[in-house]
């Protein structure tokens, strides 16, 4: 039975580990710097927020990483009970984006303040807003997706908790890029370097699709074609002067 359910299910688990490893690679040398820097005593308190977004993001990689195992082991009915939990968790984590989102824009905020160079600081906004407007998009999105196709099309379900994912590995692949420097930007730009190994990531899954399908699953194609879309209109934005003017005034200091 387990030889049977392999064959079906090892490249979600496969997906999933990819993730964590990602995930794991992106974040340790932040947290360990952060670590350092209240050892030295140049940072007091770690806000809340940075808190509940690492414990639900953590909870969110290791349900995934559950949940792909069980479908390994063909467990559908432990999947099923388990997934439970994901109605719970997946709030946690729109709400913890939303709120590092706050404290970085607060941040921003801070620094222009006591700037002379406003308006350079205030770019970090609109820079913001690209970069991690795919994870506010299409994580609800693509997981409301799942969730309505739970009963009905358990394929398109599977591929949209991966792709639910995946959109949330921008910021890991970011400190990947800029912080770490353990992978080459290739002469791109910074939001266009994390799109492209965002998209990396997903290839695996494209490739067990096409040698077993013949073609990507359709929640696959529906999907990155939403996610190709922003990617494109996010390159453009990039740099902008009118976006640049427009979320300022939305979202910078008043």
């Amino acid at each position: 039975m387990i030889k049977t359910a392999s064959r079906a299910g090892h490249i979600y688990l496969a997906t999933a580990l990819l993730f964590i490893v990602t995930a794991v690679i992106g974040f340790v040398p932040t947290s360990l710097a952060l670590i350092s820097q209240m050892s030295s005593g140049q940072e007091s308190t770690v806000p809340f927020v940075i808190h509940f977004h690492a414990a639900a993001l953590t909870l969110w990689l290791l349900m995934l990483l559950v949940q792909s195992s069980l479908i390994f082991l063909d467990k559908p009915q432990l999947h099923k009970k388990l997934g439970l939990i994901s109605l719970f968790l997946a709030p946690c984590v729109l709400l913890s984006l939303f709120g590092i989102e706050k404290l970085s824009f607060d941040r921003i905020a801070a620094a222009a303040a006591s700037s002379d160079q406003v308006d350079a600081v205030l770019q970090g906004i609109p820079s913001s807003l690209l970069i991690h407007g795919a994870s506010y998009l299409f994580f609800p999105a693509f997981y409301i997706w799942a969730i309505l196709s739970r009963q009905r099309d358990s394929e398109t379900h599977k591929r949209m908790m991966i792709l639910a994912t995946l959109v949330l590995m921008i910021p890991a692949l970011g400190r990947m890029l800029s912080v770490s420097r353990i992978i080459p930007d290739f002469g791109l730009s910074i939001i266009d370097a994390r799109h492209f190994y965002m998209l990396l990531l997903i290839v695996p899954a494209l490739i067990y699709d096409t040698l077993k399908l013949g073609r990507p699953h359709r929640a696959y194609i529906y999907g990155l074609t939403l996610v190709g879309v922003w990617i494109v209109a996010a390159h453009f934005l990039w740099g902008a002067t009118w976006w640049a003017e427009i979320t300022t005034s939305l979202f910078g200091p008043g």
